[in-house]
This record gives C-alpha cells, structure tokens and sequence, in this order.
C-alpha cells in the first residue's frame, strides 16, 4: 500500500475526519488526565475573574462618580455598611480589586497554558515515536514509493501541527466558550434586550465560517502538499550533491527548486488571502453588533432606563462576546491547518504493511538454512509478476548464487527470503514456512550485505556492530579482522571510535564493504544474503573482497546475487533467472558446459572485459604521445 491517501480523505466530512483523528490520537492524552483536569480548573477560574474585570469600573461611575446606585444594592453580598466609608478609600479599594482580580486572571492563565502545553509536549512525543516506530514496519516497496522529504515533512512539522489540534485548539475552544457562556448569563441577567441585539450577528458569523471553512482546508492542504515536495527537492539533491556537481546540473536543480517553490508559495498566499478575508468579514460584523448596541443602549441611557455604568460594563462585556467569536474565526483557519496536517499523519498511521506477523506467529527456532521456494509467484504490481513459478531448494550450508539480466527477479527472490514482500501464489520455506514464524525472529537469523554499503553516521564501532548493539569491542575487533577490515581501521584518526560521515562518505568504497561485511560476520546468523556486494569495485578490491565472501560463506546457507559472473564460479549452485523463471541451473563448469544462456552471458562479459582492458592500455601507450607537448 503506498502512502498518499489524502485526496481522498479530502472528500470526507470534516466533522468525520475530525472524530477519526480523536479517536486514533486521542488516546495518547490518557496518561495525562490528571494535568488536563487541573488545567481545565484554572482555565475555569481564569474565565471568572474575566467576567469579574468590568464590574470595578460599573461600581466606581454608578456608586462614586455619578451617584445613581449604592454599592449594597449593586452587589447584595456587601454589607449596607460599605456605603458609609469614605469615597476615596472606597475608591482606593475598587481599584486595588481590579489589580487583584486581574493578577489572579493573569495567574490562572498562565497555570492552564503551562499545564496544556506540557500535556501536547508529551503527548505529540509519543505520538512521534509511535508514528516512526509504524513507519519502520512498513515494507520496502512502500518507502520506495514515497518521498522521502514529504515523509520527514509528516513525521516532524505535520506532528508538531497536529500538536494544536489535540491540546492547543481544544484548550482555547473551552476557553472561548467558557468565556462566551459566563459573558451571555451575565449580559442576560443585566438586560436581556440588548443581549438578543448583540447576539443578532451571531448566526451571520456563523454563516460565513461555514462557507470560508471549506475553502481554507482545501487551500491548507494544498499548501502542506507542496511544502513536503520542496522538502523532497531539497532532500533528494543534497542526498546526491555528487551526481549533481559532477553533470554541472546545478542550474537545472535550481530552476526546479524555484518553480516548486513558488507553487508552495503560491499555495500559502491563496490560504493566507483566504485566513485574511475571513477573519476581516468577521470583525466587520462584530462592529455592526457592537454599534447596534451601544445605539440602543444609548437611547436607553437618555431615557433613564439604564444607567451609564450599566451601559460601559455591558460594552465591555460586549467585547469579551465579540473577542471569542473573533478568535474561534482566527482558530478555525489554524484549526483547519492542523486538520490538514493531523489527516497527513493519519494517512502514513494508516497506511497498513501488506507483510505483518499472521495472529498465529511463533518465534522461529534455530535454522538449520534449508531454503525452498514452491511454484512461486510473486511481484509488486498485480498486472506484472516478477517471478512465474519458481522452484528450487537450497540445503543446509550450500552457497546458490542467482544470475540472471536486470529484472529477471534476482532481487524478488532476496525480498521473498526476508519477507520484505509474501509470494501471490506457492510457498518460501526457511526450515518452514516463514509466514509461521515472527518477522522479528525470522530477519534474526539473516545476515544481509547489500550492493550500496548503507552506513551510518556513527562509529566505526557502533557500525560493525549495529546488528548486535551489545558486542564487546574484542567481538567487534574480531569480526573486522575476518573482513580484513581491521587494519585500516587501526590507521583511521580514531580507530574504532571514528564517527563517520553521513552514509560513510569518508571511506572508500572497498573500506565500506569491509566494514559492511565485518557487520555480517559479528552477527554470525546460519543464513547469509549478498546482494552484488562487490559491485562497482575495481578488479584487485573485488577479488580480495571475493575471498572475505568465501570465508564468511563457509558453513553457512548463503544466496548470492552477483551481476559479474566471475564472481559466482566458486558458489555450489548457480540459478540463471530469465523473464522470472529458472531457465537452468548447476555449477559454473555444468553451465559453461552447455550452449545455454549462462554460456553466453558469461563469454559476452569477458569479450566487454577484455575490450575494455585493451581500451586502457591503448590510452596508456597513445595518451601522452597524443596531447599536448608540455
């Protein structure tokens, strides 16, 4: 299944979307109920002391400026006696409240915004770790058929936006409509008549969200589209700087950086034009609210009907109503960037590996390396099957290599081996078959050495010993004396503490396959795979690197693939794939013995071998002679 189902997503309900993306992430947040609850608590006590702020102004214009109400009749919980205290202490104590409650505003808020954001800290970072561990089940096929940009995209910014959506954009939604609940119940209580006016906008804000929404999704997730594919750029030149210094495509990288990063920008400005209008369509008809009611409660005022600190506290109130709604506009552009984002990380989360461990699974047992494939069919598109049929058994100890023209099914028959890929049809069999066994346990007991030497950037150590992170160093030393690797470790700056450049750029080819071998030899499994492992090197390293293969491949079941057939003339058995059958199989004097297609391959190599060595030797003898006296 390969990754990028988000189109397809687009066309669900938001609100569907929404409950999927809770239901699957939301269980991280668990572990965190106890920090939630108490944040929810001062988010509560927060809201109150905002409803509380306007009402030290309300008691100094109505009770001390303008004398129209007692302070006892104002807030019934006072004493009557409060109203015969001087009016400047009166004063001095309003206005030290107002610092209070607004320290205690402030206070509470602070509490609720650390507590949520350790709570989405530590929830995302689960969620990272769990999406990275998914990410690593999932099949070579699948990797291959992603960007590897778009998915660092998913697993770092798309998470960290997705973050919002979980804790962030919830904390502020109960917030806002703890705030706008307590602000209505208090405007309400005061005067019902200018409430109703003041919510009149209400269902047009709402209106308006609903008709923006869709179209800011739609642009958001555009938007996150091309970011993951400059990312992708970026990634796949600075991965092969080398290829593209060498062809002098510099200019041409550029140019396709820029064009795709000005689709990106493109995107963002079309979700930002849309984010702006929406958020200014909102504060136009706030205004219009707001106007309405202070017109009306101006008339109110004039006739005696309300009084001017009645009028001042409910235009505050009216702020505190409008500011919510204003903000939940602004959140709902965030929120559908979030949206966008947590569906991109829910799509790699649901992106299920075809090869997984059956509900049956049991560890597998030591093998023995008995290696057999029965009418096997298998591939990776439906339509065009690889392999057709194949048979062949290998015994324990025995060393097969597969030879065969570039899409024979050579490297098919390494992914069956280490269910990379299942067989559509027939059986893989490892002392069984392997759909039995866990596919932790059964990639135990395989040592892989690929074409490309992938090394990391670690030690010499750490690499040697990355299929057994708890060897001791005598092991590791051991491992690269058999891979004839030791030595020219010894000479490196820090021997076998040298940390190496990103994918062991500061070692040779030779060096790598050395170190690469070391690591098959320290793991020391009863089956050994070598996919092309001296492919690239010249002729002198290819053949002291032959003889290192040869001893790690004693006593152990080895499948080699090798695309130079002089490497394969010591293997017990050689397969000549062709069209993804076995088109003959037998030792290499068998196969040299017949007019077959093995016989034929092998002498067209040596006839390109032999021209190319003459090739060299003619530009050895005529070059200097050919250019320029010097």
């Amino acid at each position: 299944m390969r990754l990028g189902r988000t189109s397809d997503s687009a066309q669900e309900p938001t609100g569907l979307r929404i409950r999927t993306l809770y239901k699957v992430f939301g269980p991280y947040l668990k572990p965190y109920r106890g920090r939630i609850v108490l944040a929810y608590l001062a988010l509560g006590l927060s809201v109150a002391m905002t409803v509380l702020r306007p009402w030290p102004l309300k008691l100094i214009l109505d009770s001390l400026l303008l004398n129209k109400r007692k302070l006892a009749e104002t807030v019934p919980l006072l004493p009557a006696s409060i109203d015969a205290l001087d009016p400047h202490l009166l004063l001095t104590l309003l206005c030290a409240s107002l610092v209070v409650i607004v320290l205690l505003e402030s206070t509470f808020g602070f509490v609720q915004k650390v507590l949520f954001s350790g709570v989405g800290q530590s929830a995302t970072t689960d969620v990272l770790e769990q999406v990275y561990t998914h990410l690593q089940t999932l099949p070579r096929p699948t990797h291959e058929g992603a960007r590897t940009g778009d998915l660092i995209v998913r697993l770092t910014s798309d998470i960290k936006t997705m973050r919002e959506l979980l804790v962030t954009h919830v904390q502020k939604l109960g917030n806002y409509a703890l705030t706008f609940g307590a602000t209505i119940a208090v405007m309400a209580a005061m005067n019902w008549q200018l409430t109703l006016l003041g919510l009149a906008v209400v269902p047009v804000i709402y209106y308006v969200s609903f008709r923006f929404s869709a179209e800011i999704r739609s642009a958001t997730r555009q938007k996150r589209t091309r970011e993951g594919a400059v990312a992708s750029i970026v990634q796949e030149t600075l991965s092969s700087i080398a290829v593209v210094q060498a062809f002098a495509q510099e200019e041409q990288e550029r140019t396709r950086f820029r064009e795709e990063a000005r689709q990106s920008l493109s995107a963002g400005l079309e979700s930002a034009r849309l984010g702006g209008a929406f958020s200014r369509s909102i504060k136009v008809l706030s205004t219009v609210g707001t106007a309405l009611v202070i017109w009306f409660g101006a008339r109110q005022v004039l006739a005696d009907s309300l009084t001017p600190g009645d009028l001042v506290v409910f235009a505050a109130y009216l702020a505190e109503l409008y500011t919510p709604i204003q903000q939940i506009s602004e959140l709902s552009v965030q929120f559908m960037e979030s949206l966008v984002s947590g569906e991109r990380v829910l799509d790699l989360v649901q992106t299920v590996p075809k090869v997984k461990d059956s509900p049956n699974a049991v560890k597998a047992p030591p093998f023995r390396g008995e290696i057999v494939f029965e009418d096997v069919v298998a591939g990776y598109q439906r339509e065009a099957p690889v392999l057709r049929g194949i048979n062949f058994t290998v015994e324990p100890g025995e060393t097969v290599a597969l030879v065969g023209a570039s899409g024979s099914g050579k490297s098919t028959i390494l992914n069956l081996l280490l269910r990379f890929i299942d067989p559509w049809e027939g059986r893989v069999l490892i002392d069984g078959d392997v759909r039995r066994f866990t596919l932790g346990s059964l990639r135990h007991q395989v040592s892989v050495v690929l074409q490309e030497s992938i090394l990391f950037r670690r030690t010499v150590h750490e690499n040697i010993a990355y299929g057994r992170p708890r060897a001791h160093l005598h092991e590791v030393v051991e491992a690269a004396r058999h891979a004839r690797a030791h030595e020219f470790i010894r000479q490196l700056p820090e021997g076998y503490d040298t940390m190496l450049d990103e994918r062991g750029g500061n070692l040779s080819g030779g060096q790598k396959q050395r170190i690469a071998l070391a690591r098959a030899f320290l793991r020391d499994t009863p089956l050994l795979v070598l996919d092309e492992p001296t492919s690239g090197l010249d002729a002198v390293t290819e053949a002291q690197l032959m003889d290192t293969v040869k001893e790690l491949a004693r006593g152990r079941t080895t499948v080699l693939i090798a695309h130079r057939l002089s490497t394969v003339e010591h293997a017990d058995r050689i397969l000549v794939l062709d069209r993804g059958q076995i088109a003959e199989q037998g030792t290499h004097v068998q196969l040299m013995s017949r007019a077959g297609l093995y016989r034929k391959l092998y002498e067209a190599q040596a006839r390109q071998d032999t021209g190319q060595n003459a090739e060299g030797a003619t530009r050895e003898t005529v070059g200097p002679r050919a250019g320029p006296a010097s």
